[in-house]
């Protein structure tokens, strides 16, 4: 998590970030990331296929493969191998949540400044559609987190689940997928959990996953859960009313069940993690990303005990804490 020394050229690099937002974000929403992960493609049939200036795709292109975000075989270029899974068309595309980072970087620049001379950051009401679009992004980027927790988490025994703040079930189908004794409450706004209803209408988990519309701040789901799961979550309160939900999620477990807590990973100063740092940004004044120890005071004063952590990534981690039989 250490600091990588600047250099100007590094400098030069940063500076030139906002180019970078764009290509990507741009590349997403005009169908380019999805044509490189199908196959390898020229440019001449890329523009043509969607529609695009020719000279324009080839500049687009070729900063991507400087990015290393897609590679050349001859005339021809496809997506980076590793981006090819979470580009190609279903339940792990990514491109929705591409849609919300450009909305992100539409908000940074109309309010970092005025944020930082005490004016309010302006928060964008969602509609319907609005929250539908973020529900997709969220999902697109929880499926993919899923996975990995998943394979962290043991599940052995766990039949009970409540996800706090669970949006449309990613959470909760790679819970149930992974263990197929377990089945899932997902608590969320009423608003959110309509859409989760419609969403798992047809699904083979409907039976499984249920959701519950209300406030997590005040809504009792009831008690005896094997596992209360704190998905990014946390970081969207102040540390008072998060000690708060983690106390009312031991409250909610059965004896010998835990909180499980995932959330953006941040060192103990809060200025070596990169990505941590500008999370907690993007947070403004009303959240945070917390640390280990603050995460670990909370789970300790609710009364957990066994607290262990395990880093999913560089970027994200898990702290659990166990209730007394």
């Amino acid at each position: 998590m250490g600091v990588v020394p600047i250099t100007v050229e590094s400098m030069q690099q940063q500076l030139w970030s906002f180019g970078i937002h764009r290509i990507i974000t741009v590349a997403g929403r005009t169908g380019i990331l999805r044509k490189l992960a199908l196959g390898a493609i020229s440019v001449e049939d890329l523009a043509s296929t969607l529609d695009l200036d020719l000279r324009a795709t080839g500049k687009v292109v070729r900063a991507l493969s400087a990015l290393g975000w897609a590679r050349a075989e001859g005339e021809e270029y496809r997506l980076a191998d590793a981006l090819i899974p979470v580009f190609t068309p279903g339940p792990n595309d990514l491109t929705p949540f591409l849609m919300h980072a450009h909305h992100l970087y539409e908000s940074w620049g109309e309010n970092l400044e005025p944020w930082l001379r005490g004016q309010p950051w302006k928060s964008m009401i969602r509609n319907q559609n609005g929250l539908e679009q973020f529900g997709q992004a969220m999902a697109a980027m929880a499926g993919i987190v899923a996975a990995q927790l998943v394979g962290v988490l043991e599940l052995k025994g766990v039949t009970r689940v409540l996800d706090v703040g669970g949006g449309i079930g990613a959470y909760a189908r790679a819970l149930c997928r992974a263990e197929p004794k377990l089945s899932v409450d997902v608590l969320d706004t009423e608003e959110v959990a309509v859409i989760g209803r419609a969403a798992f209408a047809e699904d083979p988990l409907v039976n499984r996953i249920r959701f519950i519309g209300g406030d997590y701040r005040s809504t009792d789901p009831g008690t005896g859960y094997d596992l209360v799961l704190f998905a990014n979550v946390l970081h969207q309160e102040d540390e008072t009313e998060a000690a708060a939900m983690i106390e009312r999620g031991a409250w909610a477990l059965a004896p010998n069940g835990r909180v499980a807590v995932l959330d953006f990973a941040i060192d103990d100063g809060q200025r070596e993690n990169l990505v941590g740092a500008l999370f907690a940004i993007n947070m403004r004044s009303f959240g945070d990303t917390y640390t280990e120890p603050t995460i670990t005071r909370w789970l300790s004063a609710a009364g957990l005990v066994d607290i262990t952590r395990q880093d999913l990534d560089r970027t994200r981690w898990l702290i659990t804490g166990k209730k007394k039989g």
